[in-house]
């Protein structure tokens, strides 16, 4: 790639020095890491700049922001610079050991009780590999945003993402000891909504979502009228096993406080189920192979882990009370 006054560019590096500049939000943060001077760096931009004929970056004395340009060049080269220097790396190295960095986007709670205590075992197999792990309840734009893969609920995907179930997203109705004392333990379904329920509200879409609860051959569906709407999960959680009332809980959340005695399932017969919590990354041909053995060993994981037994069990309505 020629500039106008017919240097050349040395496409691979301003990919890489565009990549660092755009992550750390400045042409000095970008010069450290890359153990060159900020003025190198504004100038081989401002060449690179040029010869597309566009502003990557908006300049100001105080402030550096990234132009619409800028965004979809990072979006559309990262994944295959990344793949290049993941090629070199290997080709370089007399094992060939897989090597760089996955960057993973993982739920709060399911991460929590199903693949944190599991991970140490990734680093002892892959010691090359870094985990760049994202806590975050939320669905993320793999491409746009940079990850390599993610963690959550299933959702309709084009043929661009592959998605693989490590779970059935099963709910179920929770309530502290405590509160079910001094209520009652033996509730009747027609009655669930006399109770102090903890209602959540979705914190994107802004509403309290019915109850649609099934089992012992019947749907029955609630509508939580409450005087206590979080928009939070894990706050959700602790009011519940504060004694604070009756709420639904994804069965990841509850199972182990309810096997560590501070919580107990309510009307046990009845469950709710939202689709699967799955992993998912882009469909492509070559993977690269960091990112895919990430991908095996977390499918692995889920599938002998004790909690997703359970709520896999919970599903074929074979699991005991609680």
């Amino acid at each position: 790639m020629n500039t106008a006054s017919n240097d050349p560019i040395d496409l691979f590096k301003v990919l890489k020095w565009f990549a660092t500049v755009y992550e750390l939000g400045s042409f000095s943060a970008a010069a450290r890491v890359l153990s060159v001077t900020p003025g190198a760096v504004s100038k081989q931009i401002g060449v690179f700049e040029d010869s597309l004929g566009c502003r990557l970056f908006q300049r100001t004395t105080r402030s550096l922001s990234v132009t619409e340009e800028g965004r979809r060049l990072y979006a559309l080269t990262q994944q295959p610079a990344q793949q290049i220097e993941e090629a070199l790396a290997s080709l370089s190295s007399e094992k060939g050991q897989l090597r760089g960095t996955v960057k993973v986007s993982l739920p709060i709670a399911f991460s929590r009780t199903v693949l944190l205590p599991a991970l140490k075992r990734f680093q002892e197999r892959f010691p090359e590999i870094s985990l760049d792990l994202h806590f975050e309840n939320r669905h993320v734009d793999l491409i746009s945003e940079g990850y390599d893969c993610a963690i959550g609920q299933q959702r309709d995907t084009d043929s661009s993402i592959i998605a693989r179930p490590l779970a059935p997203l099963v709910l179920i109705l929770c309530a502290s000891p405590a509160y079910l004392a001094k209520h009652g333990k033996t509730l009747a379904a027609e009655n669930l909504e006399r109770h102090a329920l903890i209602a959540f509200r979705s914190p994107t879409k802004g509403r309290v979502e019915a109850w649609t609860l099934q089992g012992a051959g019947k749907e029955l569906v609630i509508q939580p009228r409450s005087r206590l709407m979080v928009t939070d999960t894990e706050a959700q959680t602790e009011f519940a096993a504060a004694g604070c009332g009756i709420t639904l809980l994804g069965a990841h959340h509850a199972l182990p406080l309810i096997e560590q005695g501070k919580l107990e399932r309510v009307l046990p017969q009845f469950s709710a189920q939202r689709g699967d919590i799955c992993i998912y990354y882009p469909a492509r041909k070559n993977l690269p192979r960091r990112v895919s053995s990430f991908v095996e060993f977390v499918i692995a994981e889920a599938r002998g882990s004790g909690v997703v037994k359970h709520m896999k069990a919970i599903v074929d309505k074979k699991a005991p009370a609680g």
